[in-house]
């Protein structure tokens, strides 16, 4: 079992000894049920051969099909598929959806990467991995520097590979090719929901502006940006790779977005004539030291790695967007100085939410109005909200935990009818 792997499950151990759930059912989730490693080959541009490690794990199926994105990274290796499909386990389940949890990703840098080049290295893992992937086994969908494109290659390519059209076998395509419309803001709005269903459980009271600090401005991110400010909060901080730009008064996000996707940067804002009053700093880190009433952790994993992250924090709460922001050994430093954590498995939950409606919409080949997909997504982030809440208050936990265990006990349920000791023991 790899570091990561082994760290994270150790919050799910505490949360089942906290309701009390048997140590024999747990016990099935301590291990992934299936990873395939494979090798990637692609021609590139220039006619020369490129060799790329690719993973697809699957780890628990109890629920159904297993569900999880696809990332082009350098960073991605074995250890950190396994623990995002782990993840992901537990996100399905805590939000009451019909799926496992599954991930995948190439370890590439996909900047270096021609368009041509990526679309080889997209159908090349669908053909790596094929074996394992179909509607009814593995469903994936975007993830780091994949998208609605990418999405589009591989459902392609698997249909060739399946010999019929399987529009459902991956989630996040562009809407003409079977995508839901409301798929891309998801992520960002579903923690938005999340984190107003939860306000008062975080110290934050149940109502009025909250001053919110922002590192990452992807998608998720920007769409997070956006319905915080439609709902009267001010973005005082914003982080990317370039650096930090600031203002107490909040900034601008359509202008944020705009002099980020003309610039490539979001620093870019504070001398665009938009950003007056604005400051901007290079240092992308600046945003974690930000005085503020919520910090949003938008970009990769392991940015509050330990006690010494966690202390010079300056927010009365952090949400999760992205997955493992804040890892387990910054735990403690975080609940010593008060500062509760909307945990990841809660506040991403919005994307596989609306990825569930999708696959369901091409299984069923009926679109979804738009009201239908955000009632659906608000009615099922606020029932995930409400059932944390009241594990919270039975057992007076926090959040992640409380989270956690919420997502244990219908995985639990599930494995334990199958049979558990009781009903196969002697005597």
């Amino acid at each position: 079992m790899g570091e990561y792997l082994k760290a994270a499950q150790g919050r799910m151990t505490r949360a089942a000894k906290l309701v009390g759930l048997d140590e024999e059912v747990v016990a099935h989730l301590e291990n992934p049920i299936e990873t395939l490693s494979a090798s990637v080959n692609i021609r590139r541009d220039d006619g020369s051969a490129l060799a790329l490690k690719g993973w697809r794990c699957r780890y628990n199926s109890a629920l159904g099909p297993t569900k999880g994105g696809i990332r082009f990274h350098p960073s991605v290796h074995l250890d950190e598929v396994e623990t995002l499909a782990f993840l992901m386990t537990m996100k399905c389940a805590l939000m009451g959806l019909p799926f496992g949890g599954g991930k995948g990703g190439v370890e590439v840098d996909a900047h270096d990467l021609s368009t041509m080049e990526k679309e080889r290295v997209a159908r090349g893992y669908v053909r790596a991995m094929a074996k394992i992937l179909g509607p009814d086994r593995d469903v994936p969908a975007p993830d780091v520097a994949t998208g609605e494109r990418e999405m589009a290659w591989m459902v392609s390519e698997y249909s060739e590979i399946a010999g019929s059209i399987q529009p459902h076998a991956f989630t996040g395509k562009p809407v003409a090719l079977g995508g839901m419309a409301g798929r891309t803001p998801a992520t960002g709005r579903g923690a938005h929901i999340a984190l107003e269903e939860m306000r008062d459980l975080v110290g934050l009271g149940e109502d009025g502006s909250l001053a919110i600090a922002l590192q990452g401005f992807g998608n998720a991110g920007r769409w997070f940006a956006h319905a915080a400010e439609e709902a009267g909060h001010k973005i005082v901080a914003v982080a990317d790779s370039s650096g930090t730009v600031s203002d107490s008064d909040g900034l601008d996000i359509d202008a944020l977005a705009k002099a980020k996707d003309e610039e490539g940067k979001v620093t870019a804002y504070a001398g665009d004539g938009e950003g007056e009053g604005a400051q901007s700093s290079d240092d992308a880190e600046a945003v974690l030291t930000t005085e503020c009433d919520v910090l949003v952790l938008a970009a990769l994993g392991g940015v509050i790695a330990d006690e010494d992250d966690a202390k010079v924090l300056k927010c009365k709460a952090i949400v999760e967007l992205a997955n493992r922001p804040v890892l387990p050994a910054a735990d403690k430093a975080l609940a010593d100085a008060g500062i509760e954590v909307v945990p990841d498995i809660l506040a991403n939950g919005g994307g596989v939410t609306i990825s569930h409606a999708e696959w369901v919409q091409g299984r069923q080949g009926i679109d979804w109005s738009a009201d239908d997909v955000d009632d659906y997504l608000e009615d099922t982030m606020a029932d995930a909200a409400d059932n944390v809440r009241e594990v919270m208050q039975d057992h007076d936990t926090d959040m992640r935990t409380a989270a956690y265990a919420v997502a244990l006990k219908r995985l639990c349920a599930a494995i334990s009818a199958h049979g558990t000791r009781a009903d196969f023991g002697q005597g």
